[in-house]
């Protein structure tokens, strides 16, 4: 009776081992990553992000980019003027990047403006007045 019941057991783990390996879910889609619980792992997401440090200009202040696409961008900005970044302000912003092919080195120049999505003081011990921006793009030139 004891030997049944030890193979009954492991025909009940072998069972909840095959229902829980559904292949569908191993399968990742173009641009989709394997982590979960990271944000840019989600497949919502429409664009494509690249994590370059690219020069921003914006009206009367510069920054860094973190990461850009093509429906937005994520920068970190010094300023005094935290309420110029609060979220549904619109901004003009500009954005200079090289691109190095071999033997031929060109400057390139986004110009558009954005919508800002969310904004967050930068944690530091320097006590400078630095923000992150997410900035949705509403013009593309």
């Amino acid at each position: 009776m004891k030997d049944k019941e030890k193979y009954s057991d492991r025909r009940r783990t072998e069972k909840r081992q095959d229902q829980s390996a559904d292949s569908a879910s191993e399968i990742l889609l173009p641009g989709q990553n394997k982590r979960q619980g990271d944000r840019r792992s989600d497949p919502r997401r429409r664009n494509v992000r690249l994590n370059h440090s690219l020069e921003v200009s914006l009206a009367d202040q510069s920054g860094k980019t973190i990461n850009v696409s093509a429906s937005g961008v994520y920068f970190e900005v010094e300023t005094d003027d935290m309420e110029a970044f609060a979220p549904g302000t619109t901004l003009p912003v500009k954005i200079a990047a090289v691109d190095v092919e071999p033997g031929l080195e060109k400057e390139l120049m986004f110009d558009g403006r954005g919508t800002v999505v969310r904004s967050g003081i930068v944690e530091n011990r320097d006590h400078d007045n630095r923000l992150y921006v997410a900035l949705e793009f509403t013009e593309k030139s």
